[in-house]
Formats: structure tokens, C-alpha cells, sequence
């Protein structure tokens, strides 16, 4: 009876958005936008509740296979076009899928292709055409690179094209988790976009998550050290307040021995900051100054402890980054004004009153299961 729950867990957590985005392209126009309501809340209970059934799975895996079922949720919106419902139901069963497999190659490739979709989606949105290609450009760069660099990896064991194929690889992994993308305000951005916020996010969570089970080489750990700390100050200085600078911390956090936690708490910030492009600016400054009682005060704390035992220059400047940052909030509350933007703010409230608590759970809970070769 278990073995039947598990191979339940194990086909229906990834393929339900896939079902419901092909029912959705059956259905009239006129119909897609309720029903893909019904459809994303019934696949993110169904997410939920199957979630710690699947087999064979770690916690990086199952928090965000999680996460990535929330997202079509989150990004549905009552005047969406069918196509971008679609395509955020395909983008997420890709991420979850990836989640899943155990080999660097098919991960890579369902990566990528989450990538390409992200790229389409953002073309949709046609106020933002110009700043979607300069994106698109950037991130289908990574994902040449990133593609490339599997394959050095993986069809050769000589250490020079090894050296070569984990630089590519790193490289274009941080390409396409938008750290070269170019730099946008929440504020300018409209509530009608948090789709392709959100798929951003969506994207970002696989990259990371592939970055945690790279092999621990030196190449691969001064580029991914170097491009969170460039993010991160870039992010500072021109005062972004969406979750860009979240992505630059988890990426740092990778470089650490023990950065399962703080990248999963980084993400889930990073997710609800997506999900609430209303929220006041001053309060997004809480959350990304990495601010008590907040996911990222624990998961900061952890990151810049981890850089201070490898050397203090690169602990100094990520304090320095979050030091700013949170000197840009102020303390006010401002309840954002949906129910639905207060509960994911409040599910992030509750993670981050709870993360502590986590930090004394046993190291064999956040273990990693596999890793590259």
C-alpha cells in the first residue's frame, strides 16, 4: 500500500500541471480563466497533500516542489489570456519535473526549458518588450552555457575540460537565474506582471536548487561566490526592491557547507515578495534586508556566519550589502489588501518565526540525496 502512494506521489506531483494545461487548451476562452482557478487550487491542495509521499525525495526537493505548486496559484489573475495561464502550468510541471530527477543532463535540459517559456511569457507582456529581450538574451545565453558545460561535464572524465565544463556550467546558471538581467523596480512594475515575477521565481528555484547539488570544485565555487556578491552590490546601488536581491543571497548561500536551509527560507521569501507586487515598499525593504522576525534574518545570519569561516572579506561585504538594505525600511505595517496577499504574507511570517526552530533540527534532515558528479 505505501509503494502504490509513493508512485502515486511520484506521477501526479509533477504532471497535474501538464493535464491542466492541456485541459485548458481545450477549453473555450471565455472559460479558461475560471477554471484554471479551480484547476491550480485543486493541483496546489493535491501538491500539498502528496508532497511528503514522494520517493526518494530530500527536503530541497520536496520544500520546492511545494513552492513550485503554489506558483500557479499565485499567478493567476482573473483577466489572464489562456495562453499565459498555459504556460505558467507548463513552466511549473517542467521545475517540478526537474525537482525530481536525479541526473545533471535532464535537469539542465528541463531547466532550459522552463527558461524558453519564461521567455515567451514575458513577450506577452508587451510594455515591458524591450527590457523582455534584453532578458530573454541574456538568459538563452545561459542556457547555451549551461548546456555546454553539462556536457564537458558529463561525456569526459579530463580534468582540464572538466575545469572548463564547470565554468561554463556555473556561469550559465547564473545567467539564467537573472543575476545580467537588466534592473527593474517593484514599483514600476504593474499588478497584471506578477505572472512573469512569479515564473521568474519559478525559474530561479531550479537553478538554485541545481547549484546545491553541483559538485563541490573550486571553479564552481568562486564564480558562484563572485556573481552573488556582484548581484548583491548591484541590487544596493540601484536600490532594488524586488526579489533580485534574494536570488543573489541563496546563490551565495550555495557556496556554503550547510546552505539547504538559508536557500530554502531565501526562496520562499523571494516567492511571496513575487506573489505581492502591491506590498509597501518600505516593507519589502524588511523582508530583503534580511530584518527579524522575517525567513531571511535566519537565512542571513547563516550566510554571512558561512562566508566568515572561509575568509572575512567576502562575510564584510555581504553585511555591508544587507546593512543597507535595511536601512531603506521603515517600521510600519501596512496589511496588504487582498486576503490572498495576506495569507501568503502570513505564511511567511510563520516560516520566519519558525526558522530558528529549524536550525535545530539534525543535519541528517537536510542532507542532500544526490549530488553531480
Amino acid at each position: 500500500m505505501a509503494e502504490t502512494l509513493h508512485q502515486i506521489a511520484g506521477f501526479l506531483v509533477p504532471t497535474w500541471p501538464l493535464l491542466a494545461a492541456c485541459l485548458l487548451a481545450l477549453m473555450p476562452e471565455a472559460q479558461a480563466a475560471r477554471s484554471a482557478r479551480h484547476f491550480t487550487l485543486a493541483g496546489l491542495v493535491l501538491t500539498a497533500l502528496l508532497d511528503p509521499l514522494l520517493p526518494s525525495q530530500d527536503i530541497l526537493a520536496r520544500w520546492a516542489c511545494l513552492l513550485a505548486g503554489c506558483v500557479p496559484f499565485l499567478s493567476w489573475h482573473v483577466h489572464e489570456k489562456r495562453l499565459a495561464l498555459c504556460l505558467n502550468l507548463l513552466a511549473s510541471s517542467a521545475i517540478m519535473l526537474a525537482l525530481s530527477v536525479h541526473t545533471l543532463l535532464p535537469v539542465t535540459c528541463l531547466t532550459a526549458f522552463t527558461a524558453l517559456i519564461l521567455a515567451l511569457r514575458e513577450t506577452l507582456v508587451t510594455t515591458r518588450a524591450r527590457q523582455a529581450w534584453e532578458s530573454m538574451r541574456l538568459r538563452l545565453a545561459g542556457v547555451v552555457l549551461a548546456l555546454l558545460g553539462t556536457s564537458l561535464t558529463t561525456l569526459t572524465p579530463d580534468p582540464a575540460t572538466l575545469r572548463l565544463g564547470d565554468l561554463f556550467l556555473s556561469v550559465g546558471l547564473c545567467l539564467m537565474a537573472g543575476l545580467g538581467a537588466p534592473m527593474t523596480t517593484q514599483a514600476h512594475a504593474a499588478t497584471e506582471e506578477r505572472g512573469t515575477a512569479l515564473l521568474d521565481m519559478l525559474l530561479c528555484l531550479s537553478v538554485v536548487a541545481l547549484m546545491l547539488r553541483l559538485p563541490e570544485r573550486d571553479i564552481t565555487h568562486m564564480v558562484l561566490v563572485l556573481a552573488g556578491l556582484a548581484g548583491l552590490w548591484l541590487c544596493v546601488m540601484t536600490r532594488q526592491d524586488n526579489a533580485r536581491p534574494i536570488v543573489a543571497l541563496a546563490i551565495l548561500a550555495v557556496t556554503l557547507p550547510h546552505g539547504v536551509l538559508p536557500v530554502l527560507l531565501l526562496l520562499s521569501s523571494g516567492l511571496a515578495l513575487a506573489a505581492i507586487p502591491a506590498l509597501d515598499r518600505s516593507a519589502r525593504f524588511w523582508i530583503l534586508g534580511s530584518l527579524p522576525p522575517w525567513p531571511g534574518f535566519t537565512a542571513g545570519f547563516g550566510i554571512v556566519g558561512g562566508l566568515a569561516a572561509t575568509g572575512m572579506i567576502p562575510a564584510l561585504l555581504c553585511l555591508a550589502a544587507l546593512g543597507l538594505l535595511a536601512s531603506r525600511a521603515r517600521l510600519n505595517v501596512i496589511l496588504p489588501p487582498t486576503w490572498q496577499d495576506r495569507i501568503v504574507i502570513g505564511t511567511l511570517l510563520a516560516l520566519g518565526l519558525a526558522s530558528p526552530f529549524l536550525l535545530t533540527l539534525p543535519d541528517s534532515v537536510w542532507a542532500l540525496h544526490w549530488r553531480a558528479p
